[in-house]
């Protein structure tokens, strides 16, 4: 099967499931969107209120923020896979529950394997511990590469909404520091290729 079409054929799937509880109260599913045949997969929490309307990831400000960074590391939005831990709104933007996590991995699974990425750039806590398996939180462990299954690397990063609660003004602040993780996420796609 074509990657396109496997990707379609698990998207429609995201938006008619309803596995677990946040398929109750959600607009619609969000399954990703993104180059098909990219070399990265950006993978976030969840769906917030913007998604969720508009039933794509990071369109909100939080996305507008993702943008702004890429761009200033001269990646585009286009040439990567985005998407979520889970494909549904959690209720007030909270954090999504273990259970809901597993009812959505195995479309996250699904998504991996379709694309076969050779590098996930994890956003925040709840991607980077759902994907390395760890209780590390971000702040100590992004900014570095870690082996994943099949030769797949994983950058941990800070989410782009923590930015917008943590605005630049200092060096090395957030801002900074992610920007310095798409730097080095850029290196590594040359590195690579």
């Amino acid at each position: 099967m074509n990657t396109k079409r496997e990707i379609s054929e698990i998207a429609d799937e995201i938006r008619s499931c309803s596995k677990c509880r946040l398929s109750d109260e959600a607009t619609r599913g969000v399954p990703g969107e993104g180059n098909p045949d990219a070399e990265v997969i950006v993978l976030g929490e969840g769906p917030g209120k913007e998604e969720d309307e508009q039933g794509r990831p990071f369109v909100g400000r939080g996305g507008q923020k993702l943008d702004e960074i890429m761009r200033s590391a001269s990646l585009s939005r286009g040439s990567v896979f985005i998407t979520n831990v889970v494909k549904h709104r959690p209720p007030d933007n909270r954090n999504p529950r273990s259970d809901e996590v597993r009812a959505c991995r195995p479309f996250l699974e699904a998504q991996i394997s379709a694309i076969n990425p050779s590098i996930i750039l994890t956003l925040g806590n709840t991607a980077t511990r759902e994907i390395l398996d760890t209780r590390e939180g971000i702040t100590s462990i992004r900014g570095s590469f870690f082996s994943w299954r099949d030769g797949v690397r994983v950058l941990p990063t800070f989410h782009p909404s923590y930015l917008l609660r943590n605005p630049s003004g200092s060096p090395k602040s957030p801002e900074d520091q992610m920007h310095d993780d798409m730097l080095a996420l850029k290196k590594e796609i040359a590195s690579s290729s």
